[in-house]
């Protein structure tokens, strides 16, 4: 029998991940969660708003970033505090379709969440719904206390 979310963990909710990348992230103003839980997050992005390549596809980079912020803000929904000292160690990333200008959604999953290393699986669809990237992010985590044991 399949078991719900942990009640006893507390995550940051869409609209608290949507203040923080306001907050910390003006770069990603095209960008909104509209779900959110400990292990899935839904991000979309107004793709008229990102840097194109010649043809009038989304770049590379852009779309890597994409996937980079929906696991990072996937992360600090679960660790439910914002942790801006979250880190990138690895991003893989397959290209896998040209995704268009227009709306760009992002489903990012937790494969691992451990102590200090987490992994992310993320897929990038355009507006029709067609796969544009795949990509496995992991992250590493900062202790809670890390503040006092470096300050």
């Amino acid at each position: 029998m399949a078991e719900g979310p942990d009640p006893a963990v507390v995550t940051l909710s869409a609209d608290e991940l949507n203040a923080l990348v306001q907050k910390q992230f003006p770069d990603y103003a095209a960008c909104r969660v509209t779900d959110a839980s400990g292990t899935d997050l839904v991000m979309e992005a107004d793709g008229a708003r990102l840097r194109t390549r010649p043809g009038g596809t989304i770049s590379g980079p852009e779309q890597a970033g994409l996937v980079d912020l929906a696991a990072f803000l996937l992360i600090n929904a679960r660790l439910g505090r914002p942790t801006p000292m979250a880190l990138t160690t690895s991003l893989q990333i397959s290209y896998l379709n040209r995704p268009r200008p227009g709306l760009l959604r992002t489903h990012a999953r937790m494969a691992k969440f451990g102590r200090r290393l987490c992994v992310v699986l993320a897929e990038l669809s355009d507006e029709a719904g067609d796969l544009a990237a795949s990509a496995t992010v992991t992250y590493s985590v900062p202790p809670p206390d890390a503040r006092r044991a470096t300050g």
